[in-house]
């Protein structure tokens, strides 16, 4: 969190108010926020509802607010001096602005270990320059307050992720005059071990699965991981029935399936092993193996609690 002061008061539009919301913290945390509003770089509101989840404590943050423009971040965030600026100058420009979507990346530089260098290898250059019509998760993004209270907050029946991706399709939804900032200021730190990276996929995808968005991504790809564990025991089931012949062909589709995975692989093989890191095909094999896989847990998980417990989420999402 230092980092995040620090980073702020170098920006080159000081904030007038800063708000964030502890959810219960005992890492000190609490403690070192306290400590922060002494030193009045501006206007430090700090909050603390214990057990709130992140949906919550962007909603109390807001409401708490006493300006009329709201600018959202991350704390996993860097930015640079002029990503504030950057979003609430267009208010100035065009007094009509509403909403205001910024545009992030991830740095090279900023990737530390061999499982941050993989994850950017499967997945190309990490970044977003931002149009009027991106998504605009809570990273880096501006808006009127009223807008915020007209669709509603943030889905606070969701538990854990997904809510600025729901908060986004209700902006969406409610044509608000938008505007982009296509300049990337903001850079998101990603994590160091494969277990983190499980972890933020299951999370994502639980937030997804309980607003029941994105069902066509979980089909497929659930539909297709599915496919190639299950089509392996039958194969050893029609093997086990001497139906040699029908093994035979669902062992082919199997080889099928998995042999494009392995051919799509072949580029972030050879970026991984350009930025030095060895065991390249296993790590990219068992990251894209073990993070989906989790994340499509989460996703049914998710889902299936959405049924009963956010409804209200849903019925944002799907009312006219």
């Amino acid at each position: 969190m230092q980092s995040f002061f620090c980073a702020m008061a170098a920006q080159t539009k000081l904030s007038d108010e800063i708000v964030i919301v502890d959810g219960g913290s005992t890492d000190g945390s609490w403690e070192f926020l306290q400590s922060q509003i002494a030193l009045k770089q501006c206007a430090i509101v700090v909050l603390q509802e214990k057990g709130c989840n992140v949906a919550r404590g962007r909603n109390l943050a807001i409401a708490q607010a006493s300006h009329d423009i709201i600018v959202s971040t991350d704390m996993g965030c860097a930015w640079e001096p002029a990503w504030l600026r950057s979003l609430t100058q267009p208010f100035c420009d065009q007094p009509e602005t509403e909403v205001v979507i910024g545009s992030w990346g991830v740095r090279p530089v900023d990737l530390k270990t061999p499982w941050a260098k993989t994850e950017w290898a499967l997945k190309g250059p990490m970044q977003l320059n931002a149009t009027p019509d991106s998504l605009g998760i809570s990273r880096s993004i501006a808006y009127k307050k009223y807008v915020w209270e007209a669709v509603g907050g943030y889905p606070e029946d969701l538990t854990l992720a997904a809510d600025d991706v729901v908060f986004d399709a209700l902006l969406k939804k409610g044509k608000f005059k938008t505007v982009a900032v296509s300049t990337v200021l903001c850079y998101w730190m990603r994590h160091e071990t494969l277990s983190q990276y499980c972890r933020e996929e299951r999370r994502n995808f639980m937030g997804a699965g309980e607003a029941a968005i994105w069902r066509k991504h979980f089909v497929l790809v659930a539909g297709r991981l599915g496919w190639e564990v299950i089509g392996v025991v039958l194969a050893l089931v029609l093997l086990a029935f001497h139906a040699n012949v029908n093994a035979a062909v669902v062992l082919i589709l199997v080889a099928l399936s998995v042999g494009h995975r392995f051919w799509r692989l072949r580029p972030a093989v050879q970026r991984l092993r350009q930025m030095g890191v060895d065991q390249s095909w296993w790590r990219l094999v068992e990251f894209e193996y073990l993070t989906k896989l989790y994340g499509m847990w989460g996703y049914a998980k998710g889902y299936l609690r959405g049924v009963q417990h956010c409804r209200d989420c849903r019925q944002r999402l799907w009312a006219n």
